[in-house]
């Protein structure tokens, strides 16, 4: 089982997939390896990504392993984040920086201008009135708070970290995207492996960011793109390169998957 993130991964800087790993996919696919994708997207967002390489792809993981589903839509997994928090989350970022709730459906955002830049499809600006407890939300993100005093953001960031110990906040510097504690990319495929009766040790993972340490811890071979922070890099077993440099197919040239 082939096991691949989608931002900083199979896509490069420009928010492309380079031919040679569209190549990879197909060939890989056509040996008849299993492939998944595993993203801290929400379905909605992933979608766009997704129309490329659907044909070689047999399970999606979104929501940094809230969801899970196969190619043909059928569901094996799905959580959500409790309401509680996206309310109290809400309290706290709204009128100070934009925010935005990703659902399986849609990204509803205070700001057209979202650190996704593929989302017109499913984008809905944030209506108070519409909104209520019952929003089922794969991810939360505050972002654009450049401008907020380092003490301020400080003390919001203490709150939100306080509310639900399950629940963290990932550490990037530009934005802060919720990630459940509850669920991860590591529970999802031990999931997937007994769904599929594929031991963990035959899944070759590729990733490049912090929510993909999980996942690198079991899997039988876990490969850090190049572009990779450098404490990501610590947790794989092989570090390839970047994104923008065809890291996916060096590693699959490299180990004779190809």
């Amino acid at each position: 089982m082939f096991v691949f993130d989608i931002d900083g991964t199979l896509l490069d800087s420009q928010e492309q997939i380079l031919p040679n790993t569209l190549l990879s996919l197909q060939t890989l696919h056509q040996k008849g390896y299993p492939i998944a994708i595993c993203t801290g997207r929400t379905w909605a967002c992933a979608k766009p990504v997704l129309r490329s390489i659907s044909e070689w792809v047999d399970y999606i993981i979104c929501g940094n392993g809230a969801h899970i589903r196969t190619k043909e839509g059928r569901v094996i997994y799905d959580n959500n984040l409790p309401s509680y928090f996206i309310r109290r989350f809400i309290e706290l970022v709204s009128g100070l920086t934009d925010f935005l709730i990703a659902t399986n459906q849609r990204v509803i955002s205070t700001s057209p201008n979202t650190p996704y830049n593929d989302v017109d499809h499913c984008m809905h600006l944030f209506d108070y009135e519409q909104f209520n407890e019952k929003i089922h939300a794969k991810n939360l993100l505050a972002f654009n708070f450049h401008h907020l005093d380092a003490n301020v953001l400080a003390q919001i960031r203490q709150e939100l970290d306080s509310i639900d110990p399950d629940i963290k906040l990932s550490p990037l510097p530009h934005m802060w995207e919720v990630l459940s504690g509850v669920d991860n990319k590591a529970k999802a495929l031990t999931t997937l492996s007994r769904v599929t009766k594929i031991p963990l040790t035959e899944f070759v993972a590729f990733g490049d960011n912090y929510n993909d340490e999980d996942m690198f811890r079991v899997v039988g071979s876990a490969v850090a793109m190049g572009n990779s922070p450098s404490s990501v890099k610590k947790h794989a077993d092989y570090v390839t390169k970047s994104n923008d440099e065809d890291g996916i197919y060096e590693y699959l040239k490299k180990f004779k998957y190809l």
